[in-house]
Parts: structure tokens; C-alpha cells; sequence
């Protein structure tokens, strides 16, 4: 119990921490005349120039707005509702609030290791470790026999393994990327002035393994995939929200895609997000709350 309380205080100043660098994000205004920077690689690339992103390239500071755009209006105000729901100690709650915190891992560790430096950093660090290890926590609190108890005979544990499985094939997108520039002997698109892309590293080292973990646990009804396809599908449904911030965002800063770069990159994501949501819903319904 003292495992659960820690991460439900955590999630308060998880929940802190992201309004104070989402709203820095978002509301730090002053701009700047737009600079070009040379690459490494001599290609030229235009900076944001504007609030907190200024540093960033032109092409990731929509990015960046439309990602603190839904952690403010979205992801926070679930975080703290889950957080007060899981003081009542049910596993359905303490699994909703296990998938919201896996999107401030992996949303704060894409900050502090991704954007350009900026004044936030330390309050991304924070936030990251703080996320990082009450979420190992939160995950090692929800014990498997007392699930196990609460899991109906009509969980659809195959229909959510199948989902894992087909989401999964949307992250060998980055493979493709990488595939690509390495056999041009240039680096991929958009890579701008950055090191490299934290996207790719934190999707296939980490969410690609895990969906086929919990496709492969789900496949077998072992009730331990439960426990991880919940907080994928609420991940995703995140994932989802996000990747239409981003897009809205950055087509009000005048960048608009193509056709083919939204069919690859933006429907995709959006389109998994509605499937997990309605498996979301499938899932806690089959998971007693007595």
C-alpha cells in the first residue's frame, strides 16, 4: 500500500512539473528573427526562433507545441483524476494510472533527451525520473494473483494480442527511415541539426519489444499480458491525441504535409489510437470490481 501511495503522491508533482513545462512551452512567446544553421552534413535549416523551442528547427517546434498542448489540456487533468481514483486501491484504477504514467516517461524523456537545450531542462530530468520510478513502482504494486481473481472469463485476450501485434508494424516505419539513410549515406529527413532522432531509440528499444511481450503473453491468456497491453492501450490512445496535436500545430506554423507523409506518419497513429481506446474499454469491462 506504501508502493501505491508513493506513486499517487508522485503523479501530483508528475502532474506539476508537466503544466509548468507544457505551459512554458506553449505561452513563452517572444520571438526572434528566424536564423539558418549549418548541419554537419552542410545542409541549411531554419529555427523555430520563437518562446521555449527557439533553438529548435522550424519543423520540431510544431512538434513540440502540439505535444505540450495535449499533456496540458489532456494528459495532465487524466493523470490527476487517476491519481485520486487509485487512493481507493482497486487494480482497474491503479492500471489506468500505471498506462498515464508510462506516457510522462516516455513524454519527458523525449524532451530532456530530444528538444535543444532549453530553461526546462532540469524540470524535464525531474520529471522524468520521477515518472520513471513511480511507474516501476505502480507496475510491481499490481500483484498477479489478486488480478488474476478479478479477470472475467470473457476477456478478449486474443482480439487485444492481434492488436498488439498489427500496432507494432506501424514502428518498423523508423526502421524504414533508417534503412533509407543509410543506404543514401545521408541522414533522414528532418533530422535537422540534431544528433540523432530519440524517437526512433525510445520506440524500437522499447515500445516495439513490449507490444510483442504483451502480444505473445495476451496470445497464450497469460494473465500477466494484461497487466502491460492496459498501459499500451492507454499509451496509444495518447499516442493518438499527440500525433494530431503535432499536426495541428504545425499547419497553423505554415508547415503542411504531403498526402503520403500524412498516410505514413499521421492517419496511421490516429486510427490505432481509436481501435485502443474502444479495446481499453473491452478490457476493464472484463476485470471485475468487486
Amino acid at each position: 500500500m506504501k508502493t501505491v501511495s508513493f506513486s499517487i503522491w508522485a503523479s501530483y508533482l508528475i502532474a506539476i512539473l508537466a503544466i509548468i513545462y507544457s505551459a512554458a512551452g506553449l505561452f513563452i512567446s517572444n520571438k526572434s528573427q528566424p536564423e539558418r544553421v549549418i548541419t554537419p552534413q552542410g545542409e541549411e535549416v531554419t529555427l523555430y526562433a520563437r518562446g521555449l523551442y527557439r533553438n529548435d528547427s522550424q519543423f520540431k517546434g510544431g512538434i513540440l507545441r502540439g505535444t505540450d498542448a495535449v499533456t496540458l489540456f489532456v494528459a495532465v487533468p487524466s493523470l490527476w483524476m487517476a491519481a485520486r481514483k487509485s487512493r481507493r486501491g482497486d487494480v482497474t484504477s491503479k492500471l489506468v494510472l500505471l498506462g498515464i504514467q508510462a506516457f510522462f516517461v516516455y513524454n519527458s524523456a523525449s524532451l530532456a533527451l530530444g528538444a535543444y537545450w532549453n530553461e526546462m531542462l532540469l524540470v524535464y530530468i525531474l520529471c522524468f525520473s520521477l515518472s520513471l520510478y513511480s511507474f516501476i513502482m505502480l507496475f510491481q504494486s499490481i500483484e498477479m494473483p489478486t488480478l488474476v481473481e478479478k479477470i472475467r472469463p470473457t476477456m478478449p485476450y486474443r482480439w487485444i494480442a492481434g492488436f498488439c501485434a498489427f500496432s507494432g508494424l506501424s514502428l518498423l516505419i523508423w526502421v524504414l527511415d533508417i534503412i533509407t539513410a543509410l543506404i543514401q549515406g545521408k541522414p533522414p529527413a528532418h533530422l535537422d541539426h540534431y544528433h540523432t532522432e530519440i524517437t526512433y531509440v525510445l520506440d524500437l528499444a522499447i515500445l516495439f519489444p513490449a507490444v510483442y511481450l504483451a502480444a505473445f503473453q495476451l496470445w497464450k491468456r497469460n494473465p500477466q499480458g494484461i497487466r502491460l497491453g492496459a498501459l499500451l492501450l492507454i499509451f496509444l490512445v495518447f499516442t493518438g491525441l499527440v500525433v494530431a496535436g503535432q499536426s495541428l500545430v504545425q499547419a497553423m506554423d505554415g508547415i503542411i504535409h504531403t498526402p503520403q507523409e500524412y498516410a505514413a506518419y499521421v492517419i496511421p497513429f490516429i486510427l490505432l489510437s481509436l481501435i485502443a481506446l474502444g479495446l481499453a474499454f473491452a478490457l476493464f469491462r472484463n476485470i471485475s470490481q468487486s
